[in-house]
């Protein structure tokens, strides 16, 4: 049986730029754990979200470069492990279908209204990476990889925006919780329309190493979330209506 979850949260008051959600949002009826909300933008600082501490235990080089061969990569030749084989998910705000070898998102609105979709095996300890290319994109349009969602509502995020900031956070099923945001660290992030951006993120038990284009962006250690978990994309347009991405491929090194 298909789940359905539908999570609504204010948008902070102090992003004015942003309006606030219509009060008659629809509940989506058709749909395996799709969430759609509105959540921080990447480039401010919830002051509910202490920056957290952590161990430098992961690498340091191009994962992808060192770890050899994935465990597993899914092509997206259909949409069977996201739950959209021969069907598409629409809310009116978020539409996410599977075609021409990608997971498709389509934010709707320039409000900040987030979607994502989680699916495939779930996995623990493990480098998980995926290749997102964009559309039309500007500014603080929002994308990212969705990971260790226990039960496709929840889960870790690490974001990034088309002007090239990051931001690595969890919904824990009732809010947003920044964790760390910062800027394009050594220009790794490939920013504005049709540029494509490997995002990665090393996961070893309670510590993350996040990756873009090869290049570590930050290590920070969480406990929130250490069971395994799905994987998938999240997306929020903020300048571009109809904002659009492609996840073209997710692959996967077991590290258990």
């Amino acid at each position: 049986m298909d789940l359905v979850a539908t999570q609504v949260a204010a948008i902070l008051t102090s992003q004015p730029t942003v309006p606030p959600l219509p009060s008659d949002t629809p509940v989506p009826t058709d749909q395996p754990a799709q969430p759609t909300l509105p959540a921080e933008t990447p480039g401010t600082t919830p002051t509910s979200s202490p920056e957290p501490s952590f161990t430098p235990t992961t690498l340091s080089d191009d994962p992808r470069q060192v770890l050899g061969n994935p465990t597993f990569v899914d092509t997206l030749d259909n949409g069977r492990s996201f739950g959209l084989q021969d069907k598409s998910y629409d809310d009116d705000y978020t539409f996410i279908r599977v075609e021409n070898g990608a997971l498709v998102l389509t934010s709707r609105y320039a409000i900040g209204y987030r979607g994502w979709r989680t699916g495939g095996a779930k996995i623990g300890n493990a480098y998980l990476e995926t290749l997102v290319r964009t559309g039309e994109c500007n500014g603080l349009d929002t994308y990212g990889l969705v990971f260790r969602s226990s039960d496709f509502v929840n889960g870790y995020w690490f974001q990034l925006t088309c002007d090239g900031k990051w931001a690595f956070g969890y919904w824990d099923g009732q809010q947003y919780v920044n964790l760390a945001e910062g800027g394009n660290v050594n220009d790794a992030i490939r920013t504005g329309s049709n540029q494509t951006n490997r995002i990665g993120v090393y996961a070893v038990g309670s510590n993350y190493t996040l990756y873009v284009n090869g290049v570590k962006i930050r290590e920070i250690s969480d406990n929130t979330f250490t069971e395994p978990g799905s994987y998938g994309i999240v997306i929020a347009a903020r300048n571009t209506p109809n904002f659009t991405v492609y996840a073209e491929e997710f692959a996967i090194w077991k590290l258990d």
